[in-house]
Protein backbone atom coordinates (compact mmCIF):
# COMPACT_ATOMS: atom_id res chain seq x y z
CA UNK A 1 0.00 0.00 0.00
CA UNK A 2 2.90 2.32 0.59
CA UNK A 3 4.51 1.97 -2.63
CA UNK A 4 0.89 2.70 -3.99
CA UNK A 5 1.05 6.04 -1.95
CA UNK A 6 4.62 6.76 -3.01
CA UNK A 7 3.84 6.62 -6.98
CA UNK A 8 0.48 8.70 -6.84
CA UNK A 9 2.40 11.70 -4.70
CA UNK A 10 5.13 11.41 -7.26
CA UNK A 11 2.66 11.19 -10.33
CA UNK A 12 0.94 14.73 -8.71
CA UNK A 13 4.38 16.13 -8.50
CA UNK A 14 5.30 15.20 -12.10
CA UNK A 15 1.77 16.79 -13.46
CA UNK A 16 2.14 19.71 -11.78
CA UNK A 17 5.54 20.25 -12.93
CA UNK A 18 4.50 19.70 -16.42
CA UNK A 19 1.32 21.68 -16.27
CA UNK A 20 3.87 24.79 -15.02
CA UNK A 21 6.34 24.37 -17.79
CA UNK A 22 4.54 22.75 -20.70
CA UNK A 23 7.67 20.56 -22.63
CA UNK A 24 10.16 21.20 -19.67
CA UNK A 25 10.06 19.73 -16.08
CA UNK A 26 10.60 22.73 -14.10
CA UNK A 27 10.92 26.76 -13.86
CA UNK A 28 14.63 26.22 -12.61
CA UNK A 29 17.34 25.67 -14.98
CA UNK A 30 21.24 25.28 -15.18
CA UNK A 31 22.46 25.94 -19.01
CA UNK A 32 26.38 25.46 -19.53
CA UNK A 33 27.94 25.93 -22.97
CA UNK A 34 31.62 24.47 -22.88
CA UNK A 35 34.04 23.14 -25.84
CA UNK A 36 36.81 20.68 -24.55
CA UNK A 37 40.56 20.48 -25.12
CA UNK A 38 41.55 17.82 -27.57
CA UNK A 39 43.44 15.90 -24.62
CA UNK A 40 40.25 16.09 -22.97
CA UNK A 41 37.62 15.13 -25.23
CA UNK A 42 37.39 10.73 -23.85
CA UNK A 43 37.93 11.97 -20.09
CA UNK A 44 34.52 14.51 -20.57
CA UNK A 45 32.32 11.62 -21.49
CA UNK A 46 33.33 9.56 -19.52
CA UNK A 47 32.60 11.64 -16.58
CA UNK A 48 29.48 13.67 -18.32
CA UNK A 49 27.61 10.56 -19.18
CA UNK A 50 28.65 8.29 -16.42
CA UNK A 51 29.19 10.46 -13.35
CA UNK A 52 27.88 14.23 -13.33
CA UNK A 53 24.66 13.92 -14.70
CA UNK A 54 23.52 10.85 -12.64
CA UNK A 55 25.06 13.01 -10.10
CA UNK A 56 23.20 16.25 -10.54
CA UNK A 57 20.18 13.85 -10.55
CA UNK A 58 20.44 13.09 -7.72
CA UNK A 59 19.97 16.51 -5.89
CA UNK A 60 16.34 16.97 -4.61
CA UNK A 61 14.82 19.21 -7.04
CA UNK A 62 16.50 18.50 -10.18
CA UNK A 63 13.99 16.50 -12.80
CA UNK A 64 16.00 15.91 -16.11
CA UNK A 65 19.69 16.89 -17.49
CA UNK A 66 20.09 16.64 -21.74
CA UNK A 67 23.58 17.20 -23.52
CA UNK A 68 23.71 18.67 -27.07
CA UNK A 69 26.84 18.43 -29.59
CA UNK A 70 27.40 20.88 -32.94
CA UNK A 71 30.15 19.19 -34.56
CA UNK A 72 32.31 22.23 -36.11
CA UNK A 73 30.77 25.25 -34.00
CA UNK A 74 32.05 27.06 -30.49
CA UNK A 75 31.12 25.90 -28.22
CA UNK A 76 30.29 22.30 -29.17
CA UNK A 77 28.28 21.22 -26.25
CA UNK A 78 25.06 22.55 -24.35
CA UNK A 79 23.97 21.18 -21.66
CA UNK A 80 20.19 21.50 -19.89
CA UNK A 81 19.77 21.21 -16.71
CA UNK A 82 15.68 21.26 -15.26
CA UNK A 83 14.93 21.86 -11.94
CA UNK A 84 11.56 22.54 -10.44
CA UNK A 85 12.61 26.24 -9.26
CA UNK A 86 15.31 28.59 -9.26
CA UNK A 87 15.36 28.02 -4.86
CA UNK A 88 16.71 24.33 -5.86
CA UNK A 89 19.77 25.68 -7.75
CA UNK A 90 20.73 28.17 -5.01
CA UNK A 91 19.82 25.08 -2.37
CA UNK A 92 22.23 24.35 0.68
CA UNK A 93 22.81 20.67 -1.23
CA UNK A 94 23.17 21.68 -4.59
CA UNK A 95 25.97 24.94 -3.04
CA UNK A 96 27.36 21.91 -0.62
CA UNK A 97 27.99 19.33 -4.24
CA UNK A 98 29.63 22.52 -5.70
CA UNK A 99 31.88 22.82 -2.91
CA UNK A 100 32.83 19.10 -3.03
CA UNK A 101 33.92 18.77 -6.39
CA UNK A 102 34.66 14.52 -7.24
CA UNK A 103 38.24 14.10 -8.28
CA UNK A 104 37.06 12.86 -11.37
CA UNK A 105 34.67 16.64 -11.75
CA UNK A 106 38.20 18.41 -10.72
CA UNK A 107 40.46 16.95 -13.10
CA UNK A 108 37.90 17.04 -15.96
CA UNK A 109 37.06 21.05 -15.53
CA UNK A 110 40.76 21.49 -16.53
CA UNK A 111 40.01 21.02 -20.18
CA UNK A 112 36.81 23.46 -20.82
CA UNK A 113 37.43 25.80 -22.77
CA UNK A 114 35.34 29.16 -24.42
CA UNK A 115 32.44 28.39 -21.06
CA UNK A 116 29.37 29.81 -20.28
CA UNK A 117 26.84 29.15 -17.54
CA UNK A 118 23.64 30.33 -16.34
CA UNK A 119 21.75 29.95 -13.38
CA UNK A 120 17.99 30.86 -14.73
CA UNK A 121 14.19 31.60 -13.81
CA UNK A 122 11.92 30.55 -16.55
CA UNK A 123 10.40 33.15 -18.03
CA UNK A 124 7.92 31.98 -20.90
CA UNK A 125 7.20 28.48 -22.66
CA UNK A 126 5.22 27.63 -25.29
CA UNK A 127 5.10 23.70 -26.84
CA UNK A 128 4.15 20.69 -25.12
CA UNK A 129 7.12 18.43 -27.05
CA UNK A 130 11.00 17.72 -25.91
CA UNK A 131 12.80 17.68 -29.93
CA UNK A 132 16.22 15.86 -30.60
CA UNK A 133 17.20 19.16 -32.00
CA UNK A 134 17.66 22.40 -29.91
CA UNK A 135 18.60 25.97 -30.99
CA UNK A 136 19.96 27.95 -28.10
CA UNK A 137 20.34 31.88 -28.65
CA UNK A 138 22.43 34.09 -25.96
CA UNK A 139 21.06 37.70 -25.87
CA UNK A 140 21.96 40.52 -24.15
CA UNK A 141 19.47 43.61 -23.71
CA UNK A 142 19.38 46.39 -21.34
CA UNK A 143 18.24 45.85 -18.27
CA UNK A 144 15.74 48.23 -17.86
CA UNK A 145 14.00 46.91 -20.72
CA UNK A 146 13.42 43.40 -18.85
CA UNK A 147 9.55 43.19 -18.42
CA UNK A 148 9.00 44.83 -21.64
CA UNK A 149 11.34 42.29 -23.62
CA UNK A 150 9.33 39.08 -21.53
CA UNK A 151 5.80 40.70 -22.66
CA UNK A 152 6.90 40.84 -26.70
CA UNK A 153 8.36 37.73 -26.57
CA UNK A 154 5.20 36.10 -24.95
CA UNK A 155 2.79 37.94 -27.41
CA UNK A 156 5.34 38.03 -30.74
CA UNK A 157 7.88 34.90 -30.21
CA UNK A 158 6.27 32.27 -28.33
CA UNK A 159 3.03 31.22 -30.55
CA UNK A 160 5.07 31.75 -34.08
CA UNK A 161 8.17 29.45 -33.15
CA UNK A 162 5.49 26.89 -32.21
CA UNK A 163 3.54 27.55 -35.41
CA UNK A 164 6.54 26.34 -37.40
CA UNK A 165 6.56 22.95 -38.84
CA UNK A 166 8.77 21.03 -37.19
CA UNK A 167 9.05 23.34 -33.84
CA UNK A 168 7.78 21.76 -31.10
CA UNK A 169 8.77 24.01 -28.15
CA UNK A 170 10.18 27.44 -27.40
CA UNK A 171 11.44 28.76 -24.43
CA UNK A 172 12.80 32.15 -23.02
CA UNK A 173 15.21 32.17 -20.09
CA UNK A 174 16.27 35.07 -17.80
CA UNK A 175 19.54 34.69 -15.91
CA UNK A 176 19.98 35.44 -12.04
CA UNK A 177 22.94 37.50 -12.29
CA UNK A 178 23.73 36.67 -8.47
CA UNK A 179 23.44 32.88 -8.33
CA UNK A 180 25.27 32.32 -11.21
CA UNK A 181 28.23 34.16 -10.43
CA UNK A 182 28.15 32.48 -6.71
CA UNK A 183 31.41 31.33 -5.72
CA UNK A 184 32.11 27.76 -5.20
CA UNK A 185 34.96 25.06 -5.32
CA UNK A 186 33.71 24.42 -8.94
CA UNK A 187 33.63 27.88 -10.33
CA UNK A 188 36.68 28.79 -9.31
CA UNK A 189 38.28 26.01 -11.69
CA UNK A 190 37.27 28.42 -14.50
CA UNK A 191 36.69 30.98 -15.89
CA UNK A 192 33.05 31.76 -17.87
CA UNK A 193 30.31 34.31 -18.67
CA UNK A 194 26.96 34.21 -18.04
CA UNK A 195 24.62 35.37 -20.61
CA UNK A 196 21.38 37.53 -19.87
CA UNK A 197 18.96 36.02 -21.72
CA UNK A 198 18.81 32.44 -23.27
CA UNK A 199 15.98 31.42 -26.35
CA UNK A 200 15.99 27.72 -26.70
CA UNK A 201 13.50 26.41 -29.86
CA UNK A 202 13.04 22.82 -29.41
CA UNK A 203 12.31 20.61 -32.81
CA UNK A 204 12.19 17.60 -34.94
CA UNK A 205 13.90 18.86 -37.61
CA UNK A 206 17.28 21.31 -37.85
CA UNK A 207 16.10 23.59 -40.34
CA UNK A 208 12.73 24.38 -38.58
CA UNK A 209 14.74 25.51 -35.16
CA UNK A 210 16.98 27.80 -37.79
CA UNK A 211 14.14 29.24 -38.53
CA UNK A 212 13.21 31.04 -34.75
CA UNK A 213 16.57 33.12 -34.62
CA UNK A 214 15.18 36.38 -37.34
CA UNK A 215 11.80 35.75 -35.49
CA UNK A 216 13.49 36.64 -32.17
CA UNK A 217 15.55 39.54 -33.56
CA UNK A 218 12.91 41.12 -35.44
CA UNK A 219 10.51 40.79 -32.63
CA UNK A 220 12.85 42.35 -29.87
CA UNK A 221 15.49 44.25 -31.38
CA UNK A 222 13.39 47.39 -30.91
CA UNK A 223 14.05 46.60 -26.73
CA UNK A 224 17.72 47.02 -27.69
CA UNK A 225 18.13 43.20 -27.60
CA UNK A 226 21.36 41.71 -29.42
CA UNK A 227 22.27 38.50 -30.09
CA UNK A 228 25.64 36.49 -29.52
CA UNK A 229 25.42 33.75 -30.44
CA UNK A 230 22.61 31.16 -31.84
CA UNK A 231 23.49 27.45 -32.95
CA UNK A 232 21.05 24.36 -33.54
CA UNK A 233 22.60 21.47 -31.48
CA UNK A 234 21.45 17.87 -31.68
CA UNK A 235 20.86 15.36 -28.79
CA UNK A 236 23.33 13.21 -27.46
CA UNK A 237 22.10 12.39 -23.88
CA UNK A 238 18.90 12.75 -21.46
CA UNK A 239 18.45 11.57 -18.43
CA UNK A 240 15.50 11.63 -15.92
CA UNK A 241 16.01 12.08 -12.10
CA UNK A 242 15.12 9.09 -10.35
CA UNK A 243 11.69 9.78 -9.48
CA UNK A 244 10.56 10.55 -12.79
CA UNK A 245 12.40 7.20 -14.23
CA UNK A 246 9.82 4.77 -15.81
CA UNK A 247 12.24 2.06 -14.32
CA UNK A 248 11.45 3.22 -10.40
CA UNK A 249 11.03 0.56 -8.42
CA UNK A 250 8.45 2.18 -6.20
CA UNK A 251 6.31 3.50 -9.04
Amino acid sequence: MRRVDISLERDRETASVRSAAGALLGRGGVIVWNDIAPEGREQFYQWHDKEHIPERLAIPGFRRGRRYVRRGHSPEWLTLYEASDLDVLTSAEYLARLNSPTPQTTSTLRFFRNTSRAVCRLMGSAGESSGGFMLAMRLSAPAENAAQLCAQFGASVLTHAVAINGVVACHLYGADHAASFTATAESKTREFDVPAWIVLAEASRPDAAERVPALVTSALAHLGATLRDAAVYTLEICRLAPAFSIGDPTR
